[in-house]
């Protein structure tokens, strides 16, 4: 406990560096949550969409098209293009943290050098280190959290936005059209008068239209799935943090500990 209460008062008194990593944390933790959004709105899109298909499919039995294949493959796309950027993330956020907790441990290096002139080990220097982004992962989590507690409702419709974006460069509506299968245009060709009318596609009422088939309700999105993502987010970018800020740390700690005992 007084590790901890030792590490909060230099982070406090720090400042300056402590809000710098309290923005690139909260800014962070923003990017992953939206990025878990934008996959969660894929996977709704699509179901949403699927299932307005299949009541098309059921008013118009006579017709063909491969709407289901270029979801499909637009879907897989989108998500692929998801998963790199989410590792993208991680990978930055590594970097991220490494380069400022190496500008933070030169900055300190006097404060270091003292720590091992009373005695103090390497160890118990990194441990100290650390704990010091208990205040801006606090600070972060807490700001997020509440900006989505606040504009959930905004926050899922930009998403939504976003995702139709992404989705519009790789799928091109226009190659949705209805053709005739051979058994439709063998009835028309076979046939005249009534039987004729009533096998004809244009009889049946369509649900939806162009426009409205690629609506999406964001009504599925609860507060307790961002909420659960924001949570598994929060984990995944806390472990980067630790990861690049110990190589950060530790890369600068050890340099300071050999020149140390270097010759005079």
């Amino acid at each position: 406990m007084t590790t901890i209460r030792q590490s909060i008062v230099a982070a406090k008194y720090h400042k300056k560096l402590t809000i710098i990593y309290t923005l690139f944390f909260a800014l962070l933790l923003f990017a992953f949550t939206l990025l878990s959004q934008l996959v969660l709105t894929q996977s709704i899109a699509l179901r949403y969409i699927l299932g307005k298909w299949d009541q098309i499919k059921n008013a118009l039995p006579q017709v063909e098209s491969t709407l289901n294949e270029q979801l499909v493959d637009s879907n897989d796309f989108v998500m692929t293009l998801y998963q790199k950027l989410f590792v993208l993330l991680i990978i930055g956020s590594i970097m991220i943290f490494f380069l400022l907790s190496t500008y933070a441990a030169h900055v300190r290096k006097e404060e270091i050098n003292s720590m091992y002139y009373i005695g103090i080990t390497k160890g118990q220097i990194l441990k100290h280190l650390l704990l010091e982004l208990l205040i801006p992962v606090v600070v972060g989590f807490s700001s997020i959290l509440l900006l989505l507690v606040l504009f959930h409702s905004q926050f899922v419709s930009e998403s939504i936005t976003i995702n139709r974006k992404f989705v519009d460069k790789y799928f091109d509506q226009p190659t949705l059209v209805f053709t005739q299968t051979e058994e439709l245009s063998d009835l028309t060709n076979h046939k005249k008068g009534k039987a004729l009318s009533e096998s004809k596609p244009n009889n049946a009422i369509l649900p939806y239209n162009r426009i409205s088939l690629f609506e999406v309700n964001s009504a599925e999105t609860s507060f307790r799935q961002t909420f659960s993502d924001f949570l598994l987010n929060m984990l995944i970018l806390s472990l980067s943090a630790i990861i690049g800020a110990l190589i950060g740390f530790y890369s600068h700690v050890t340099l300071l500990s050999y020149r140390r005992n270097l010759p005079a």
